[in-house]
């Protein structure tokens, strides 16, 4: 069967699944990251749209599969300078598309399990949310030397002749006395 290609401005929120996978369809469009509150939460600022490309078939061992990749561009918090830093986010994935925990348990390592509902309703949403989520920075940081906080701490450094003054002189003097 020929692939077929539904091109769209903005990717369907729920999808029949099944119905994709046997038609071989393939989605390329965009979400309004806005809407996708777990990002907004996440991060700073979230407001260019996740480019979301989709190909729902059958891989070889007849699996239910969905083959993609999203990207988008957040602003975050950096963890040194507490300033904004921005990061270009972006997953390659391979779903693959099961009833329940017993199927997924049954699909091959290369296949990350996503279930659908009863009637092979997926929430294409929430799938292209938790990609994003997982390839969000631990610790958002500026690259070295681009940080204010490092920038900062360079040009501040004490001089080298400058003898600092050691904590337990004090007792050191305590026991002389002694």
């Amino acid at each position: 069967m020929m692939s077929r290609t539904m091109t769209e401005a903005r990717l369907p929120r729920r999808v029949d699944a099944t119905k994709l996978v046997e038609n071989n369809q393939q989605l390329n469009a965009n979400i309004d990251t806005k809407l996708l509150t777990r990002i907004v939460d996440a991060t700073e600022c979230a407001d260019v749209p996740v480019e979301v490309q989709l190909e729902f078939r059958r891989d070889e061992e007849n699996n239910r599969t969905v083959i993609g990749n999203c990207r988008t561009h957040v602003i975050m918090v950096c963890q040194r300078c507490l300033g904004t830093v921005g990061f270009d986010i972006s997953s390659q994935f391979n779903i693959g598309l099961v009833f329940s925990d017993e199927q997924a348990k049954h699909l091959p390592k290369r296949l990350e399990p996503v279930e659908m509902d009863e009637n092979g309703q997926l929430d294409l949403w929430e799938v292209v949310e938790d990609e994003i989520l997982l390839n969000l920075p631990e610790f958002p940081m500026h690259p070295e030397g681009e940080c204010r906080m490092y920038k900062s701490e360079s040009d501040n450094e004490p001089e080298a002749d400058v003898k600092k003054e050691n904590p337990f002189d004090v007792l050191a003097k305590l026991k002389q006395k002694q």
